[in-house]
């Protein structure tokens, strides 16, 4: 009797509700093992990406060069009067184009549909990457993009994130997403318009974040100056 139950037991764990077979759980595929498939992969790689690590470090290298051209010379106590303001400008004029072109550039290398790949393969110079295009703001939404899916296979901060697409969103005057950007309104903490609010749980928790605690993040005491709209909450 116990035998005839157990089967049964087992019989409605491998159905569905209408009585059909439970489908298969779909397999992860397997890595590769075989030389070909790897070195195919390797040389792959190396074309996508080489160059953009070799660029990188260049880029890089001059930045700092530029610096180190100028900063000790200003530090000599044996200069002549008037002679460091013009050699400081100079030097600034320099690295200040040098780091907007290479702003650009890093900016220009951010493709939502490879970055995801870039980072699990180089996460050291893909931070770097992201750190050179992060310094303009008008590149906030190719991060954006080029983030998301890094967020959503675990790979980058959730909070950080979150809060970059928020402002994103923000200075594009719509609604964020993920409802961590706050502002003063009548002296009280006051959370930003959150887009389709019925799906922010579902959105936060698809990149890592708990559900919103509306209690928490608003409501609390500010004044205007120190809680400007935009502000994370």
């Amino acid at each position: 009797m116990h035998l005839i139950a157990l089967a049964a037991l087992v019989l409605l764990q491998d159905t569905t509700p209408d009585g059909e077979p439970a489908p298969e759980a779909a397999e992860t595929p397997a890595e590769p093992t075989d030389a070909a498939t790897l070195i195919a992969l390797t040389e792959s790689r190396w074309d996508e990406w080489g160059s953009v690590i070799g660029e990188l470090a260049s880029r890089t290298a001059r930045e700092r060069f530029a610096a180190d051209l100028v900063y000790p010379v200003i530090a000599r106590t044996d200069l002549d009067d008037g002679a460091r303001g013009p050699i400081m400008q100079a030097g600034l004029t320099r690295i200040g184009a040098l780091q907007a072109e290479n702003t650009a550039w890093a900016a220009a290398q951010l493709d939502p549909q490879s970055f995801a790949d870039f980072h699990t393969l180089q996460p050291r110079p893909a931070r770097e990457l992201l750190r050179m295009a992060e310094r303009d703001d008008a590149n906030l939404g190719r991060i954006v993009a080029a983030l998301e899916p890094v967020v959503l296979e675990g790979g980058y901060d959730a909070a950080a994130f979150a809060a970059m697409a928020d402002r994103h969103a923000l200075a594009g005057d719509r609604a964020q997403p993920y409802g961590t950007q706050s502002y003063c309104a009548d002296g009280t903490v006051t959370l930003h318009e959150i887009a389709e609010p019925d799906t922010l749980t579902d959105r936060r928790e698809a990149i890592g974040l708990p559900p919103l605690d509306r209690d928490a993040a608003e409501g609390a005491a500010c004044e205007m100056e120190d809680a400007a709209p935009g502000s994370p909450g």
